[in-house]
């Protein structure tokens, strides 16, 4: 498995924050240096929640994190009762300590820069795209901007990626604008989405907001994508078997033009939010693709809840059975005949980013599910 050294080494909070607050190597202005209190909430001997001033005015800011692990969310409540109560530094495992902190680069790049500002800096789990988010606020004030800022080189692309593609769909009103991206630094700032969490189930509203993804005028073939599957799969080493790969390759010869979609490509609960008109509202465009397939949010959706939360693992009778996507297949003439391509496209794609990734357990449930997949098709067959 290849993986980057970047991603193994452990990071520090004094890293985070030099990252998070960049020193501005110039002479035009004097750097703006505050003494500010910190609380670093740690995970896997990481930081993975840096609190930077009274954690009490953060509460508002850290009660729309929503875990969904059970046992997580129980911590979570702890975290947030005792942040209330300025108790925080009582909780096992929270450290807290005064930090210098340089806010010359976001008051010179950002003109709303919150003058009583506080912030909320949270890292991302390691990956090859690892970044950490900054949440600004005006004392205890709602989220008025979110930085983005890259951990690793890999983080950079995804920052900028999701800042254009947000850029080219500013349009939109469900999703967050861009209002600052650095091209040197592979940083961006956004503004903050206010909505409420979203639960698992999937509604109407979802396939509104898919159906607001299609290209208009513009067609993509599963075909046109076989040959670059085949090369990404070429590059890992799988423990897999290849033969059930390769016959899944072939399925992908798929030519029929079907309508083209822009792909989100985290298409999950955790990324999205009920936004105050009862709209559902977007996030994390970082994966996003401009110019890709119908049918592959919704493979997301499904096949990743399934694989997290011990589905069943009858992923493609549910898609297949499912109302909702029944009436969004009509819509954008996707025939039944295409499903198998479009299908097995997403699940050899995210078996390959997510080996190449390290996670192993998303990796093997997608080849169980390929698996699956092609005795269905194999049955189907001897049906005819």
């Amino acid at each position: 498995m290849q993986t980057s050294r970047s991603v193994l080494r452990l990071l520090t909070t004094a890293h985070v924050l030099e990252v998070a607050f960049p020193a501005v190597r110039d002479t035009t202005g004097i750097p703006i240096i505050e003494e500010r209190r910190v609380h670093v909430i740690s995970q896997n001997a990481e930081p993975r929640w840096i609190i930077i001033g009274n954690p009490g005015d953060a509460v508002s800011m850290l009660s729309s994190w929503r875990p969904w692990n059970a046992g997580s969310r129980l911590r979570w409540r702890a975290v947030l009762a005792a942040a209330a109560v300025r108790l925080l530094p009582s909780l096992p495992g929270v450290e807290n300590s005064m930090v210098r902190v340089d806010t010359s680069y976001w008051r010179r790049s950002l003109a709303d820069f919150p003058e009583n500002w506080n912030a909320v800096v949270h890292i991302g789990n390691p990956s090859r795209t690892r970044k950490a988010i900054v949440f600004f606020f005006s004392g205890n004030g709602p989220v008025s901007l979110v930085a983005k800022v890259p951990l690793v080189q890999g983080g950079s692309w995804a920052i900028l990626n999701e800042a254009s593609i947000l850029g080219h769909m500013k349009a939109f009103e469900y999703l967050p604008r861009v209002l600052f991206q650095d091209l040197q630094r592979g940083a961006a700032v956004q503004t903050w989405l206010d909505g409420k969490p979203v639960s698992r189930g999937f509604t109407e509203a979802h396939v509104d907001i898919l159906s607001t993804l299609a290209n208009r005028g513009r067609t993509s073939r599963v075909s046109e994508h076989q040959k670059d599957l085949a090369a990404e799969l070429d590059k890992v080493d799988f423990p897999f078997d290849r033969s059930v790969l390769m016959k899944s390759l072939e399925l992908l010869s798929y030519d029929k033009p079907l309508q083209g979609f822009v792909e989100p490509r985290d298409f999950a609960p955790w990324n999205l939010k009920w936004l105050p008109d009862g709209k559902l509202g977007l996030l994390d465009w970082e994966w996003s693709v401009a110019d890709s397939l119908p049918w592959q949010d919704a493979c997301r959706f499904f096949y990743l809840d399934d694989a997290l939360f011990n589905g069943s693992g009858r992923v493609w009778e549910m898609l297949t059975g499912n109302r909702l996507l029944l009436d969004y297949r009509r819509q954008f003439e996707i025939p039944e005949a295409a499903l198998p391509a479009l299908t097995l496209h997403y699940l050899l794609r995210v078996l390959c980013a997510d080996w190449q990734g390290g996670n192993a357990h998303l990796a093997q449930h997608s080849f169980w599910q390929i698996q699956f997949l092609l005795e269905t098709q194999k049955s189907a067959v001897a049906k005819l």
